[in-house]
Parts: structure tokens; C-alpha cells; sequence
């Protein structure tokens, strides 16, 4: 490929979601709909078969024998972060909120920003609520596109 055709094409972001969380599911869905300077692409976790999903040590904590973070891989380099660090990336990728995830992203506010998702995360289901998508153990996804993906629009 050459390098202008290179140089036109956008990263993908592949978004790993909890299909179960209703904060979740509102947040995927507000992705599909803002402009972002990625094309995003949803996978629901519990979508997800076992041991598909290769994540370095500590990028991600376990709650219950279940991934208990959002993930966002980068399909290009294959580079996957986590918990806080995925909503700052999201956020950046946003450019009416990338002021945001560039705040977020500071050192002492990463830390803040992690101990917060931490504790959303841990009691999602109790402050937001559980959605019955994924309760025949295959989840619904809520894709407006067949394909999963989400063009937005620079």
C-alpha cells in the first residue's frame, strides 16, 4: 500500500463492552452517534469467546471469572489498555471531549480517574442497573450497522 493511501486510511478501535451494564451500553451508544476521529468497532465481552481475548498482565482486573473492565484495542498495533485508561483514549478520540481525555490522562488525575472507574465498575450493576441483553448467554448487540462498526466522521 502506499503511503498516501496509508496516510488516508483511519485507525480502528475495537471497543470490548459490558453487554450486561446499562452504563455501558449507554456509552457505546453515545459512541456510535458522536463524531470520532477512529472508526470504532463493538464487541460485547460476554460476545467474546473464552480465551480469544489475549490481554497483558495487569491491564485488566477479574471480578467473579469475568472481565470487569471496558477494553479498547487498536487494531493496527494491536496495543489494548483498560478500565480508565480506555475511557481517556475513547475520550481523546472525541474531538469535542478530547480536551477531557487529555485532563484525565494527567498523572494525578489518572490515578483519581482509575480509583473512580474502579468503583463504578465494581457497583455498575447496583447504581445503573443489569440489561437482560446477554441473559440466554448470547448477547444482543445493540449495533445500528450489521458489520458492529461505527464510521463517525472527521
Amino acid at each position: 500500500m502506499s503511503a498516501e493511501a496509508d496516510a488516508g486510511r483511519r485507525r480502528v478501535l475495537t471497543v470490548f463492552y459490558d453487554g450486561e451494564c446499562n452504563l455501558c451500553l449507554t456509552a457505546v451508544d453515545r459512541l456510535r452517534r458522536s463524531r470520532t476521529r477512529s472508526e470504532l468497532r463493538f464487541m460485547p465481552l460476554q460476545s467474546v469467546p473464552a480465551g480469544s481475548l489475549v490481554v497483558t498482565p495487569g491491564t485488566l482486573e477479574r471480578e467473579d471469572g469475568h472481565l470487569s473492565q471496558m477494553l479498547v484495542k487498536d487494531e493496527s498495533t494491536g496495543n489494548m489498555v483498560g478500565g480508565a485508561d480506555a475511557v481517556m483514549l475513547l475520550l481523546q478520540d472525541m474531538p469535542s471531549l478530547a480536551w477531557l481525555g487529555r485532563l484525565g490522562a494527567l498523572p494525578g488525575l489518572r490515578l483519581l480517574s482509575a480509583a473512580a472507574y474502579r468503583f463504578v465498575a465494581k457497583h455498575r450493576y447496583r447504581l445503573f442497573g443489569r440489561s437482560d441483553a446477554c441473559k440466554d448467554g448470547s448477547c444482543k448487540t445493540i449495533d445500528r450497522d450489521q458489520d458492529g462498526s461505527h464510521g463517525g466522521s472527521t
